[in-house]
């Protein structure tokens, strides 16, 4: 039975081609400790390093590449940013639609916040904000796509409200790169989290942050250690990124990322189409489908489109009146080899906002190799198991 994936939004699937040769070819042949290794090999390898921070500088409109920190994920990124810079005392502004990546840090720590409210698609009520605004507030923290709505947050507004008040501004992008673009320049934004694995169809376990330069020199880092650099003091380097990069970085993962970014950066366009493409058809024939309710963002025209503040990406999330999620997710696998995600997908109070708390949804998201065949044969299967 032919594989169906339909749950990108968890991680991609296919990769981006090329990735696997990359980072096969480190490990055969060119394995070495960065900073370390007395070695001809080092000089380049410390160069195609810093040429992927170079890309996601540029992606992200940031000058500095050496405050582009790798970390394994942007779960962990979310928490450097949370635990390094936040405190009881302080108060953070969150959206509606937080993944738990951002809400558990936050509870972990007791750090108390406010939640902006939203509609029932997902997208945040912006005149709400101002009232939120405590003399503590320190910082706000935005997931700039839901990952169970689909809806595309206006993260310019929030940017400038969050300025107005003099707030840190941090973005989880994980389901909005690289196809939903985000400027830290523009948006004014200490930082911005990122995960590899996801939009930039890179390797799993590499993720990182953006960060603007004096964030990167104030956070305090999470893990201290042996970067290579300043190795006569047991302080913490003050140079970037090492201050943040302790410990022995997972190169082949960079590596793949930097592989994948090419490819993905020089095919934008044309894999944003095919993945709205079928978004599209996949949306349009779940509402046809009886006993079937599509929740969340509204259908829309293209999810980068500067002129509409109601986008959406590909995540779409069902119900059902009729059958059990968790049985309609096992018979597309079993029947048609279809992958999808049913559950609350790490983001309660986003279910709460779309009054799907406790049952949670199926979760379909194609991605930018998803073809028409694929979303007919989930769409009949579908049918048949809801006809039944």
């Amino acid at each position: 039975m032919k594989r169906i994936y339909l749950d990108n939004a968890a991680t991609s699937f296919p990769k981006a081609p090329g990735i696997a040769e990359e980072m096969a070819s480190f490990l055969e042949k060119d394995c070495l400790n960065p900073n370390r290794t007395e070695s001809g090999r080092a000089f380049e390898l410390f160069e195609k390093v810093y040429s992927v921070r170079e890309k996601l500088a540029e992606l992200y409109g940031h000058d500095n590449p050496a405050s582009v920190v790798f970390t394994r994920s942007v779960t962990e990124s979310l928490n450097w940013v949370i635990k390094g810079l936040l405190t009881p005392n302080d108060h953070v502004i969150v959206t509606s639609s937080e993944h738990n990546a951002v809400m558990r840090p936050l509870v972990q720590c007791g750090i108390p916040f406010s939640r902006i409210t939203a509609d029932k698609e997902g997208y945040s009520f912006l005149e709400t904000v101002d009232s939120l605004v405590r003399p503590n507030t320190k910082a706000m923290i935005v997931n700039a796509c839901g990952n169970v709505s689909g809806h595309v947050d206006d993260v310019g507004a929030l940017a400038e409200i969050a300025k107005k008040h003099n707030l840190l501004f941090f973005v989880d992008s994980a389901q909005a790169s690289p196809f939903i673009d985000l400027n830290m320049d523009e948006l004014r934004a200490a930082g911005i989290c990122f995960t590899g694995h996801k939009g930039f169809l890179g390797p799993e376990g590499i993720g990182g942050m953006v960060l603007r330069t004096d964030i990167a020199l104030e956070i305090s880092p999470l893990i201290a250690g042996g970067t290579g650099s300043e190795s006569d003091s047991e302080e913490i380097p003050h140079s970037l990124p090492d201050r943040l990069e302790a410990g022995t970085l997972n190169i082949p993962g960079i590596l793949g990322l930097g592989k994948a970014l090419e490819f993905v950066l020089e095919h934008r366009e044309e894999l944003a189409r095919n993945m709205q493409a079928m978004t599209r058809k996949l949306y349009e024939g779940l509402v046809g489908i009886d006993g079937i309710k599509v929740v969340g963002a509204k259908l829309n025209a293209d999810s980068r489109a500067s002129d509409s503040n109601r986008r959406r990406t590909n995540v779409i999330s069902i119900v059902s009146s009729k059958k059990d999620l968790a049985y309609i997710s096992s018979q597309l696998l079993e029947r048609c080899g279809i992958e999808t995600r049913v559950g609350l997908h790490c983001s309660p109070a986003a279910h709460r906002t779309l009054g799907t708390f406790p049952e949670g949804t199926l979760r379909f998201s194609p991605g930018p190799f998803t073809t028409d065949l694929e979303i007919d044969t989930a769409l009949g299967c579908l049918k048949e198991i809801m006809d039944e």
